[in-house]
């Protein structure tokens, strides 16, 4: 029997970053599209900088969009961040998420710090997003700052228009990348087409089950015979994802060990509730990791302890995984951090 995972009450926002020419603005109306049934919030820098599919488009003010997903798309020209996050954060919205699309010149070590730092109540930082062209980033890295920048300050780095270069020159820019950012996750896409399910995790914000050890979420596996398939919109990338539960409370600094630096880059996204026993007072922490950002937040047991975690990525060796969270399995759990080390991490909002 599976078990709900986290609730998250606040507004998940992520951000599309890149420099000019990089498909930021395909790769959002390819979301739009394929939204997985949310209604989404958008944040533009100016309405000039977007091209919206006319189709999406159902009426315009001088100040949103409303599309016809039921997304609405505001406008940084007339108002700033904050009065264009609240324009979806009220009582009543049915808004589900909120994407900011950066412009291309936008100072990405500011804007992840005021995201990170200035964000009300109501609404949470999910994750950044840079889309890169495969044709110019080397050029555009040399060249500008900013481009290199926007690789340095984010969660994800999607490597968009692969079908214009070699398979060799695509291993050149992830190695470029990861000089840059060597946690980084880098994922790759034609034509801004990527499983949205990696981007916007609707799991953060909705009581889920824990998906079976063995659950793929590419849509071959979710989608049987009958239903049929437009292989020209089909991504060739398959994510999997694997859940992992224990009865016996980890050790917390073990675990961090294991979250730092033992964690693969090609897990994307993990979440999930940690027992650390009496080393962490008898409370329940709440896990979640998007791209090379962790974090930890605690709140008291509702429930018997048990520590369950999902991990999303490409590829995930589970024996792997598997391996290394059985070693942060406590052997001492009935004592103390070792030199009276107190485990103080900030307690979740109940908003």
């Amino acid at each position: 029997m599976t078990k709900p995972i986290i609730e998250f009450n606040k507004i998940p926002i992520t951000v599309l970053q890149g420099f000019l020419g990089s498909g930021k603005t395909t790769m959002l109306n390819y979301i739009l599209t394929h939204n997985e049934g949310m209604n989404i919030g958008v944040v533009v820098n100016d309405f000039g900088d977007i091209n919206i599919d006319s189709k999406l488009i159902k009426s315009q003010s001088d100040k949103q969009l409303e599309l016809t997903s039921g997304c609405i798309c505001c406008s940084l020209k007339t108002l700033d961040l904050q009065e264009a996050i609240d324009q979806f954060v009220f009582k009543g919205s049915n808004i589900d998420y909120i994407i900011i699309e950066a412009s291309g010149l936008a100072e990405p070590r500011d804007l992840a710090l005021t995201l990170r730092t200035t964000l009300g109540q109501k609404v949470r930082l999910d994750g950044i997003v840079t889309v890169i062209d495969a044709e110019n980033i080397e050029k555009n890295a040399a060249e500008h700052d900013i481009a290199r920048d926007q690789i340095l300050f984010c969660d994800f780095v999607v490597i968009n228009k692969i079908d214009l270069v070699k398979p060799d020159k695509i291993q050149d820019i992830r190695q470029m990348i990861t000089s840059f950012n060597p946690r980084v996750r880098v994922l790759e896409s034609t034509k801004g087409r990527i499983d949205i399910r990696l981007l916007l995790d609707q799991d953060l914000y909705k009581s889920r089950a824990l998906p079976s050890s063995d659950a793929s979420i590419d849509d071959h596996d979710n989608h049987p015979d009958d239903h049929p398939v437009d292989h020209s919109d089909h991504l060739h990338e398959k994510y999997t994802s694997y859940s992992w539960t224990s009865p016996e409370p980890l050790h917390p600094m073990k675990f961090q060990d294991f979250v730092n630096r033992k964690l693969p880059t090609n897990v994307y996204r993990a979440k999930g509730i940690i027992d650390f026993g009496l080393k962490g007072h008898s409370r329940k922490y709440i896990f979640q990791l998007v791209g090379v950002r962790p974090e930890l937040v605690w709140e008291n047991w509702d429930q018997k302890p048990l520590t369950e975690i999902v991990f999303i990525g490409q590829d995930i060796d589970k024996s792997l995984i598997k391996k290394e969270l059985e070693a942060c399995i406590d052997d001492s759990p009935d004592k103390q951090l070792e030199g009276n080390i107190e485990l103080k991490l900030p307690q979740k909002a109940n908003l």
